[in-house]
């Protein structure tokens, strides 16, 4: 099977508007334009964008509905001393927001509780048997962090206990709202006016701890000179908001800047051990370090164990605790990987055995598969072949699945034309969770296709390079590179931008193990590129000319900086 051919788009921005705000703000004009693209064509929101202050830019948390009910909530609690369990999700932005809020607890006086049900034992969001065994610890007060929203029998439960629950959550609405809880905080709200929907579980809880705090400073609780810093909380913060792959945009970008300065530089044991154990020298972080070394390491252990100690390690003042800690989820995540790379070979057997890479969607399932690596999964079989994809885990009758999409297909309602034939079902437009019959998972994969197949077209189906700009290489400098990192930190919604370059000649080619090495010739400037993958897969000969597409970077050898092209695609 053979992966289809990208298509490139490329991206518009008004000449004019890009020329005005590169003179307005002195900028090179590609960054400008880059800048008009992604919606900033005017000084101020330009600057506001490049700047990203904390003390400036961040909307205040009242305008998050329900965020002045949980506060007045929660600090009752703690004025009056009662038990407080913060019960998370076993989720990377889970896990964290549950830490922040922990943290913020335990630094000013308190000792909560904290639950993280097991992925496998007990699966996703409040249960009876956890409320139940809270009850019996007399915690009178349970604030949910990214889960929740979809449990209003569960919090109606642990109101006939006498337990009230705050519910802080980031997921989509479903028709029936827990409308028992004493607060609910979810920007997906109707009445929501906070501007920015994309905060994960970690962000929100932060947002929490930042109410909290003002509540409590204007009530008289720190002693002179004894308020928080919070700013300090911002390297949890991070790690769950750059993990969990919401977009890096409007608040998530203001906090993971400032956060990743924290993240690099922090004390915290639970953050050095987990340094450490990659390999990442302090100072040394950015949004792909924490995507790709730290963020799966924290996720790995509610996927393949359990993730309550995450929160430990995270929280902890013994370092030699937090590196036992963080040892375990190095090997959880050598786990995972074998785990997935097996569930990934017998699901593309499948594929291919009954072709379903013919079809608008993708969905597949197998006795005995880890229900911890099925989101991963999916979206490897998204990357491959750029079909909405479900990947479910079968378990004596029972289903547990996960879904990944792509542009044009909200997977979460997709399910819900499906509702007749799953248990439960939540999550985002590019990815969800299901629970299904073993009965059902033929009807559902035959419906699920029927409305891939009514929302997506064939071009639709091939997968996409958005191109930011088609530059000749009298543009590019190492300044460029350097200036083009005021865009930073890149990732989901604000991706690193990629340009194009048509008419390049091929001067030199240098294969080695999975990466070839170029020099390219275009308008008389010679230039360096590197792409990666087996050499047998690029068909590129000395001497040819081709169209590239690439992304720009720094590289150093023997002390000295120059200019590289990563090639992302190159076609005849």
């Amino acid at each position: 099977m053979k992966d289809p051919p990208k298509r490139w788009i490329l991206k518009e921005a008004d000449d004019a508007t890009a020329a005005r705000l590169s003179g307005d703000l002195k900028l090179p004009p590609l960054l400008a334009r880059i800048l008009v693209q992604r919606g900033f064509a005017d000084a101020d929101s330009a600057r506001c964008f490049l700047s990203s202050s904390l003390s400036t830019d961040l909307p205040p948390p009242h305008l998050l509905a329900g965020m002045d009910d949980a506060v007045r909530r929660i600090c009752r609690a703690l004025r009056d001393d009662e038990r407080v369990c913060v019960w998370g999700d076993y989720d990377v932005d889970g896990t964290t927001g549950a830490a922040v809020l922990v943290s913020f607890l335990r630094e000013i006086g308190r000792e909560p509780m904290f639950y993280i049900p097991h992925r496998i034992d007990e699966g996703y969001g409040m249960s009876r048997q956890g409320i139940e065994r809270l009850h019996t610890r007399d915690v009178t007060l349970i604030i949910t962090v990214d889960c929740g929203i979809s449990n209003a029998d569960e919090v109606a439960f642990a109101r006939t206990l006498g337990m009230d629950v705050v519910i802080v959550d980031h997921h989509q609405l479903p028709e029936r709202l827990p409308d028992q809880a004493s607060a609910v905080i979810d920007p997906q709200r109707a009445d929501c006016a906070f501007p920015d929907k994309g905060l994960c579980a970690a962000g929100l809880a932060f947002y929490l701890v930042i109410g909290l705090r003002a509540n409590l400073r204007e009530s008289g609780w720190f002693e002179p000179g004894g308020v928080p810093d919070i700013r300090r909380y911002l390297d949890i913060v991070t790690l769950g908001t750059i993990a969990d792959m919401v977009p890096l945009q409007g608040t998530n970008r203001v906090l993971t800047r400032r956060g990743l300065v924290e993240l690099g530089s922090s004390t915290r044991p639970g953050i050095v051990a987990l340094r450490e154990v990659v390999g990442v020298p302090a100072g040394a972080v950015d949004a792909g370090t924490v995507a790709f070394q730290l963020g799966p390491r924290i996720n790995a252990a509610g996927r393949m164990d359990a993730a309550d100690k995450v929160v430990e390690m995270l929280t902890t003042e013994s370092r030699e605790a937090a590196d036992d800690i963080a040892r375990a989820l190095d090997t959880h995540n050598r786990e995972r990987r074998e785990t997935e790379a097996q569930v990934l070979e017998e699901a593309l057997s499948q594929i291919e055995q009954g072709r379903l890479h013919e079809r608008r969607s993708i969905v597949v399932g197998r006795q005995g598969w880890h229900p911890g690596v099925l989101g991963i999964v999916a979206s490897r079989i998204v990357e491959r072949f750029h079909r909405p994809t479900v990947v479910v885990g079968l378990d004596g009758g029972e289903g547990k699945g996960s879904g990944r999409s792509i542009r044009g297909f909200h997977m979460v309602q997709g399910m819900r034309r499906c509702a007749d034939l799953l248990e439960r079902f939540g999550g985002h437009e590019y990815a969800a969770g299901l629970s299904i019959r073993e009965e059902n998972l033929g009807p559902f994969a035959g419906r699920f296709d029927e409305v891939a197949t009514e929302s997506l077209s064939e071009e639709d189906l091939l997968p996409y390079l958005d191109i930011d700009a088609e530059v000749d290489f009298r543009q590019l400098s190492l300044g460029l590179v350097r200036q083009m990192r005021l865009l930073s930190p890149f990732g989901v919604g604000n991706p690193e931008p990629v340009f194009q370059t048509r008419g390049v000649e091929v001067c030199e080619r240098r294969d080695f193990n999975r990466v070839s090495r170029f020099r390219l010739r275009h308008n008389d400037h010679t230039v360096t590129a590197v792409i990666f993958g087996p050499p047998e897969d690029l068909p590129v000969r000395v001497t040819d000319n081709v169209d590239i597409a690439y992304r720009l970077r720094e590289n150093e050898w023997q002390g000295t900086c120059s200019m590289e092209l990563r090639l992302l695609d190159v076609r005849a």
